[in-house]
């Protein structure tokens, strides 16, 4: 539950001191955290066995909800990202020309390819499974969309030390929302961590162990 508490206070932090619909720069900062600190952490957040708000229903649906998250994510994305791209050409200003900006645009980037690759492991799921194992192909998906994450958060922090935001809040807000980023990325982290490497070490020492009292037993029976 602390992990929605985080979600929505961050947003209601952008929102307040962004006020969308001010001026066409303000929806910028409000999308994209709309996208990436509420859409895509929940659409992520929907398989924890501790946080999801959804922990009861089938994993079918679960897939359903993460793709309709996904979605609703990259739209309000894409969205924000054309609000600066727009609010730059009318004020004449270069594009790209921050660390911000430059990470960004790869973090939208990456977004997209990551949204492509997982709409197309759910269409032609039956097809991709004559090569590779699900297991894997979950993994591997589950894996690149933590380093997204990560990145996303990097991003996010970027936007965090710009001018405009450290202009327009109070030191105590800054720092916070810096906490918040962090906290965000180590939770979506430990989340995958604990689903697929945890699990993984846990299924090889039973395996051995299981493997090694057939062999004591096999000794024992000569």
């Amino acid at each position: 539950m602390v992990a929605h508490v985080f979600s929505l206070a961050f947003i209601g932090v952008i929102a307040y001191f962004s006020v969308p619909g001010s001026s066409l720069f303000s929806w910028h900062p409000f999308l994209m955290t709309l996208g990436y600190v509420g859409f895509l952490f929940q659409a992520i957040l929907v398989f924890s066995r501790e946080s999801s708000l959804f922990a009861t229903i089938k994993h079918k649906n679960k897939i359903t909800l993460h793709w309709i998250f996904n979605t609703l994510g990259l739209f309000s994305i894409l969205l924000g990202y054309a609000a600066i791209y727009y609010n730059k050409e009318e004020r004449g200003k270069p594009h790209l020309k921050t660390w911000h900006g430059i990470l960004g645009i790869a973090t939208i980037v990456y977004t997209i390819v990551q949204f492509v690759a997982g709409h197309n492991l759910t269409i032609f799921n039956s097809f991709v499974r004559k090569f590779v194992s699900y297991q894997s192909l979950s993994m591997y998906h589950a894996t690149s969309g933590t380093f997204l994450y990560v990145l996303a958060c990097l991003s996010i922090s970027l936007g965090i030390y710009s001018n405009w935001f450290s202009e327009s809040t109070p030191f105590y807000v800054w720092y916070l929302c810096f906490a918040i980023t962090a906290m965000l990325g180590l939770i979506i982290t430990n989340q995958v961590t604990a689903k697929y490497v945890t699990s993984r070490m846990n299924s090889s020492q039973i395996n051995f162990t299981t493997k090694k009292s057939k062999a004591i037993n096999k000794l024992k029976t000569k």
